[in-house]
């Protein structure tokens, strides 16, 4: 993917690799922030052959993984999409026979049993799924480093082709769970773009990233290299 930002270079991002532009300029972090979460034409983005893609359909924004990020609201449709075409025929059938079960039980309550009263069981996965309370566990949303390592994992095992955004990431993480959330990222497909700010380079603790910075005079670090 390209990130087009007059006037600044491109910024082409990889599968595989995090991307970290780091600026010290309020309004380069106002730009970019306010472009790539609300699609304001500040920021371009294009694909491998330079074809412009919608921000809205070719990224998608997470945002602030500890103020912004709810991973049950944002992966939960996708995971019951996902389970939708992978799960099997034959486990479906169980999985829909076992909660017309459960209905035919409720239904056997005294209680209800003297109430013109019906109940309908779940036909179709996603249904099941709402009942049973599918969601994310306590001990991952609470705390950032494993709530970072929950949504890589997610977006790895949905196979998201996006542009992944993230902002402030390096607020919650110390270098060594810095270092392995970007080992995390080398096994994967993804192609994440990580938006900070910082008075000073950091170049050094980005080492394992394409690393860009732009100083308050609006100078880009790739023209000094």
């Amino acid at each position: 993917m390209n990130l087009a930002y007059y006037p600044f270079q491109l910024i082409t991002t990889k599968p595989s690799e995090v991307t970290v532009i780091d600026t010290a300029s309020p309004k380069v972090l106002t730009d970019l922030t306010e472009a790539l979460r609300n699609d304001f034409d500040k920021v371009v983005l294009s694909n491998d052959q330079l074809e412009l893609q919608e921000i809205r359909k070719g990224s998608l924004w997470v945002g602030d993984p500890i103020l912004e990020l709810d991973l049950d609201k944002l992966f939960q449709r996708l995971i019951y999409k996902k389970m939708g075409l992978s799960i099997e025929d034959r486990r479906l059938v169980e999985l829909i026979d076992e909660s017309q079960q459960l209905a035919m039980n409720l239904l056997q309550d005294p209680f209800l049993s003297d109430l013109p009263i019906t109940v309908e069981p779940g036909g179709k996965l996603e249904q099941i799924m709402k009942y049973c309370n599918v969601h994310f566990d306590e001990a991952v949303t609470s705390e950032s480093t494993s709530k970072i390592e929950a949504l890589i994992q997610t977006l790895t095992k949905l196979e998201e082709k996006k542009l992944v955004i993230l902002t402030n990431v390096s607020h919650y993480l110390s270098a060594k769970d810095f270092l392995s959330m970007t080992e995390q990222i080398v096994d994967t497909e993804l192609q994440l773009v990580l938006i900070e700010f910082s008075k000073v380079n950091r170049k050094e603790y980005f080492e394992q990233c394409q690393y860009i910075y732009i100083d308050e005079d609006f100078v880009d670090s790739r023209e000094l290299d």
